[in-house]
């Protein structure tokens, strides 16, 4: 017996003798335990040291997100509402009549102008301070080349020089330009220049002659300061800070409080270092910041957090990793004393006393494993990577007809054959390449004639996860089988006697149900369907007309055409197949194929209406053989057809019937079985 059989053999036992351990006995090495706790400790302190490093790049890290996160989101809502600031003064700087007056105020020059642009002054004057009105602006301006305001809205401040010279330098730009933030009276205001183009011009044209300019003065401290607040989803120490940069120096805004506009730059803020940084303010405090430009302006929104705050677990983590090294040197030294005493106190009798009840445990355990394993009737089998058996139980050997003894180094092959040792490897195969128990069914050829088995194999892992073999337990359930077949068979007569005493009550069904079924089993063979698939048809067109049991002899047997409510009582056939199948526990695919036998793609067949994608492919097959069928046999109020016209009246209605299956059944009539079959039932019609 190999030491790899070994190892599983159930019926073997530890012994209860402890093993000699006279060679554990030393004398104390205590300047060996002391070099041996000082590299502990060396070698703790790297480790914490090394773990808080982490602790703290990942903090940081998470830190960068959120700051870059927030600032970014800050500066893009700045952004926003100075876009649509611009945007609503759009408004008078494209209306026309506001176009047209500065067209003729650019045409008359500077100077006095005519009695007519003088008559349109206060009319103009009054709508230009309802626009500013409406706005909330502080102050709007009509500027001439002259640097001269000919409209001003009503209680705005007079304009300055420099105010004056950039709206004159604007008329040699296209683009609408922002002036830097500065402090007013009441807060910060800014102040942006609106090109006003020649009347009638094409509004996209950015090469239009320019008439005038628009000087809008906004307040900005309110907006500011509901911008720079904190998000309440946002940690509470995260300050928000806005910076205007000027001449590559940055200059602090305060939206609420004078004087508005820092008068120093800030030197802690180096030109184009605005990223991610931590720095340290006059005071000494450090923080982390990180900043986001207001795109088209020089503003910039700082996102800035304490570095004492942003890093206030990692306090708690220190403590952590210093208190779990420390208890970690006192455990060892605690546990190489304890070694040391024992070792000392020579206890082997103690431990030889530990090692038999732990002796006895396992035997316990190993007698109650075995009995199990020698009693049921499973078979279980574990075999290596080469498929070589290393364990089996009785009922393996017993199946195997080989000595138990024996099995080990065995393979299936020698024990049940070559079919059966392919079908086993090959679930041994997909046991390894899927990772997952795999079940399936196998035959095995045995002394006592064929045995199905249910076998389940997964992979036998180690400790370290190491693949070692495949265990296999397998139930033998051939007497299962044959019960299930046995009732199938019972079933199946059932089916049958049940369809002859419905068609022998009414002389057009006669073997109608039999040629159905012949006839969708022919289909189905041409589409390649499963054998389970097969099965459902099969079955579902010897009960396809089980229903009909309850309609009254006179509508079944009715020479001329059904009225409509006969047709009517007719059609609740299909219910009442539904009722009695359902009762009688039928699988439900057999079920919806005798139920939807009636239903048409486009949704006009019976009894739900359902459409292409509810009914099944059983019932769309059903359904077709049943019409040809149907329609091969002669009525008093109608003719027979023949097979051809059956086929081209399903090929001319591709809304209502399967152009597979209707493909399908063509290719079938095109064989010699096919050709066969037409002539029998073309005959039996007459």
């Amino acid at each position: 017996m190999t030491d790899a059989t070994l190892k599983f053999e159930l019926n073997s036992f530890l012994s209860g003798n402890a093993p000699d351990d006279s060679s554990l006995i030393r004398k104390a090495p205590w300047k060996f335990a002391a070099l041996f706790f000082v590299v502990l400790a060396v070698l703790g302190y790297f480790v914490g040291d090394y773990a808080i490093q982490s602790r703290k790049q990942e903090l940081v890290g998470e830190l960068q997100k959120r700051l870059d996160i927030s600032a970014a989101g800050k500066a893009q809502v700045i952004e926003t509402w100075l876009a649509s600031t611009v945007e609503d003064s759009n408004r008078i700087a494209g209306n026309e009549l506001f176009q047209l007056f500065a067209t003729e105020i650019n045409i008359a020059g500077g100077g006095k102008l005519p009695r007519s642009l003088n008559e349109q002054l206060p009319y103009m004057q009054n709508a230009f301070t309802n626009f500013a009105n409406q706005d909330g602006l502080i102050g709007a301006y009509l500027i001439g080349r002259d640097g001269r305001a000919y409209l001003a809205s009503g209680g705005a401040p007079a304009l300055t020089e420099d105010q004056r010279a950039e709206a004159q330098e604007q008329y040699d730009r296209a683009e609408i330009r922002l002036l830097p933030i500065r402090a007013g009276n009441a807060g910060l205001v800014f102040d942006f220049l609106l090109p006003i183009r020649a009347a009638q011009s094409n509004p996209t044209d950015n090469t239009a002659d320019v008439v005038g300019i628009l000087l809008l003065t906004v307040p900005a401290s309110d907006a500011l300061s509901d911008f720079l607040k904190p998000s309440p989803y946002s940690s509470s120490e995260h300050v928000t800070r806005l910076y205007q940069e000027t001449g590559g120096k940055y200059f602090e805004l305060f939206p609420g409080k004078p004087p508005y506009v820092s008068a120093t730059a800030d030197a802690g803020i180096a030109p184009d270092a605005i990223g991610f940084r931590e720095t340290t303010d006059s005071s000494g405090n450090s923080f982390y910041s990180s900043g986001a430009l207001v795109d088209g302006t020089n503003l910039v929104v700082f996102q800035q957090v304490d570095s004492s705050e942003a890093l206030a677990s990692l306090r708690t983590y220190n403590l952590f990793v210093v208190g779990l090294a420390i208890s970690f040197l006192v455990i060892i030294f605690t546990i190489l004393t304890v070694i040391w005493l024992m070792l000392k106190g020579q206890n082997a009798r103690a431990l030889a006393h530990q090692y038999k009840e732990f002796a006895a445990q396992i035997n316990a355990q190993r007698r109650l494993l075995g009995s199990i394993n020698n009693t049921i009737d499973e078979l279980i089998g574990l075999t290596d990577p080469e498929g070589r058996y290393i364990y089996a139980n009785p009922s393996l050997a017993r199946l195997a007809d080989y000595p138990l003894r024996s099995i080990p180094g065995k393979t299936d092959r020698e024990l049940f054959g070559e079919k059966a040792a392919r079908d086993l490897a090959e679930h041994d195969r997909k046991a390894i390449a899927t990772e997952q128990t795999v079940n399936a069914f196998v035959e095995i050829e045995t002394r006592d004639g064929v045995r199905t088995l249910r076998v389940a194999k997964s992979r036998f892992l180690n400790e370290e996860g190491a693949f070692l073999g495949i265990v296999t337990v397998s139930s033998d359930i051939t007497e299962y089988v044959k019960y299930q077949r046995r009732k199938e068979e019972m079933d199946r007569k059932a089916i049958t006697v049940l369809s002859q005493m419905l068609e022998a009550n009414d002389p057009y069904l006669s073997d109608h149900s039999l040629r159905v079924a012949q006839l969708a089993n022919h289909i189905s063979a041409e589409l390649g369907l499963s054998a389970e698939v097969v099965k459902v048809i099969n079955t579902g067109a010897h009960l396809s007309q089980i229903g009909k049991i309850s309609i009254p002899r006179q509508i079944r047997e009715k020479e001329s055409r059904l009225t409509p409510k006969e047709q009517e009582i007719m059609q609740s056939h299909v219910l009442t197949s539904e009722k009695i199948l359902s009762n009688a526990d039928v699988d439900k695919q057999v079920l919806d194929a005798v139920t939807q036998i009636n239903e048409r793609l486009d949704g006009s067949g019976y009894p739900k209406g359902l459409t292409e994608a509810d009914i099944a492919m059983p019932a769309r097959i059903l359904g077709m053989a049943d019409i040809l069928i149907a329609r091969i046999s002669p009525r008093s109020y109608r003719e027979a057809i023949g097979v051809d016209e059956a086929l081209r009246v399903f090929k001319n209605n591709p809304e209502k019937y399967d152009p597979a299956v209707v493909e399908a059944m063509v290719r079938f009539f095109e064989t010699e079985i096919g050709a066969a079959f037409k002539a029998n039932i073309e005959m039996k019609r007459g």
